[in-house]
């Protein structure tokens, strides 16, 4: 029966199995039932059952997020404007997910925080993307010269603990102005630019 069982098969299955029930929850049972096959089947793929599975699911996944991700830098020259692309390409990906698989908010948040338990090669990828948009963006004098690299991973973790609530409790319309206003935030802050050059006077 496993020559008949390809490893997309089995992550189709498995993608939905994690999607309904979480990681927890599910079981190796549950993953090879729709394929009509014993649990020992899926072991000439992934010899580590379940756990091993999970994780080539979410390796799926983040490689076609990262190829929204680096055709939305196409979508302009702009640093800033690159960089809310890619950051509405990702949150678009993840929310269209969420609709078409049906995750309930619980699995969303169990797989956000099984994922922020180690660092991945998607979020290495993802913080040099920012970085690089960030030193463009230096190099054309619409950023301040402060280190890339650390600015970059202040973004990514601010951004990482937005997701869950964006995707999950907004509207695309209405998760696009919440992103709009966070990068009008990151890039202008929050104090009044008047009363900055006011106090910058005083000090003079």
């Amino acid at each position: 029966m496993a020559n008949i069982l390809d490893k997309n098969r089995i992550l189709d299955a498995a993608r939905t199995v994690f999607a309904r029930h979480g990681f927890r929850k599910a079981s190796l049972a549950d993953i090879v039932r729709p394929l009509g096959v014993a649990n020992t089947a899926v072991y000439h793929h992934f010899p580590g059952g379940k756990e091993e599975i999970f994780h080539a699911v979410i390796d799926r996944e983040e490689h076609a997020v990262l190829t929204d991700m680096q055709q939305a830098l196409a979508s302009s020259a702009d640093p800033s404007r690159q960089l809310r692309a890619l950051i509405m390409a990702k949150l678009t990906h993840f929310q269209q997910l969420r609709e078409l698989l049906m995750v309930p908010r619980d699995v969303g948040e169990e797989v956000a925080q099984l994922y922020d338990a180690h660092e991945t090669a998607f979020r290495a990828s993802e913080r040099a993307m920012i970085s690089s948009l960030l030193r463009e963006g230096q190099a054309a004098g619409l950023f301040r010269s402060n280190d890339p690299d650390h600015l970059a991973k202040s973004v990514q973790t601010v951004l990482n603990r937005l997701e869950v609530p964006l995707i999950f409790e907004e509207t695309p319309d209405k998760m696009e102005q919440e992103v709009d206003e966070l990068l009008e935030l990151l890039f202008y802050g929050i104090m009044n630019r008047t009363i900055m050059n006011q106090e910058v006077q005083k000090d003079d």
